[in-house]
């Protein structure tokens, strides 16, 4: 071999040696970019993870605190249309404290078990003091409906109760009974409105019995009342309002409020938003908050709105133009007390039927 061609052979194998040697450099160095990206990557799951255990365990440590009933609570859009934060959680303390312009509803959810359970009465006579309570002479309204009922009461959590009227409990989750509950509420306000001439029908179905009986749970509730306002409506075409009445789980601090030197239970509106007609109901009930302001200061929470995000969103209010959830009362309220607000409630809804609907 030739002086030349060993030179040559010498340099192609020096180049490929360097070549080599890069390669294996470059090699390293990529292995150890990966190695120190995953130990990042690692670490850093790790130390998500640490956090994201520290805030449950915060986050569950604020939810006992709340309160051993565990409610939530959502506000009520202010007039200026802003609104509170929808996360936000009150203890029952802390509703105390809100303004009382400035109202809640809370969204407990009881159990079908916890429904059918029979509660005892500590006043084993409450349907005879309603029926002591509501016995009044016909108010002269100079109207009438003449025989025609042009009012619907229902009630599709028929079972809820009053506190004072149960024994050995002060939850708001025990707070349902079979009989003693809000349908005497609602036939408590029947009464009213008869008495200022309009005619009125009251459901007072036990909702919750027939649930139970078609094997249906809490949360079908509006469904099944919703079929009871369509056949009364089918029977009887002079229909016209339609009120689903409640009562609230909230304590007495935010559900009462003092007139004249004596308590009343305070109502709220609930309007569902998620149908295309939820205008005409809101229209309706805020006529009808503005007349209890003007009457009755304070009496009336105002009116919640709600959409399907936030619960059912309909309330069977798609059925009707007048019609919505009236929350009268709280768990701690008394008969009494649930007696002044109907009798105020019937005084605005009778001066609505006779002079803004006409």
């Amino acid at each position: 071999m030739s002086s030349k061609n060993k030179e040559y052979t010498e340099k192609t194998k020096n180049k490929k040696s360097k070549l080599t040697d890069l390669l294996y450099l470059a090699l390293a160095l990529s292995t150890s970019l990966l190695i120190v990206a995953l130990a990042f990557i690692y670490f850093n799951i790790k130390q998500n993870a640490s956090g994201n255990s520290v805030a449950d365990k915060l986050e569950s440590q604020a939810t006992a605190d709340s309160g051993a009933s565990n409610f939530y609570f959502e506000f009520l859009k202010p007039e200026n249309g802003t609104s509170a934060s929808p996360e936000t959680i009150l203890s029952p303390d802390q509703v105390s404290m809100l303004h009382i312009g400035q109202p809640t509803r809370d969204e407990f959810q009881p159990s079908m078990k916890d429904l059918l359970k029979e509660r005892d009465l500590s006043s084993e006579n409450i349907e005879e003091l309603v029926d002591n309570i509501t016995s009044g002479n016909k108010i002269d309204t100079g109207h009438s409906t003449f025989g025609k009922n042009v009012i619907y009461i229902y009630h599709s959590h028929s079972r809820e109760s009053f506190l004072p009227y149960l024994k050995k409990t002060n939850q708001p989750e025990d707070a349902y009974h079979s009989k003693a509950n809000i349908t005497l509420v609602g036939e408590m306000l029947g009464k009213a409105l008869e008495r200022r001439g309009l005619g009125t029908t009251v459901n007072s179905t036990d909702i919750v019995q027939e649930l139970d009986s078609k094997g249906l749970n809490y949360g079908r509730s509006y469904f099944l009342s919703g079929e009871h306002v369509k056949a009364a409506q089918k029977e009887n075409r002079n229909l016209e309002i339609f009120l689903d009445i409640h009562r609230d789980s909230l304590r007495k601090n935010s559900t009462t409020v003092e007139l004249n030197n004596e308590d009343y239970a305070r109502l709220l509106f609930v309007v569902g938003t998620s149908h295309k007609e939820f205008a005409k109901n809101l229209a309706f009930t805020k006529e009808l908050h503005q007349q209890l302001e003007t009457q009755y200061p304070g009496l009336s929470k105002g009116t919640l709105e709600k959409d399907s995000s936030q619960g059912n969103g309909v309330y069977n209010q798609n059925l009707s133009p007048n019609s919505v959830i009236v929350e009268i009362g709280g768990v701690d309220n008394t008969v009494e007390e649930l007696h002044r607000t109907v009798e105020a409630l019937a005084d605005v809804l009778s001066n609505y039927y006779w002079h803004e609907e006409q």
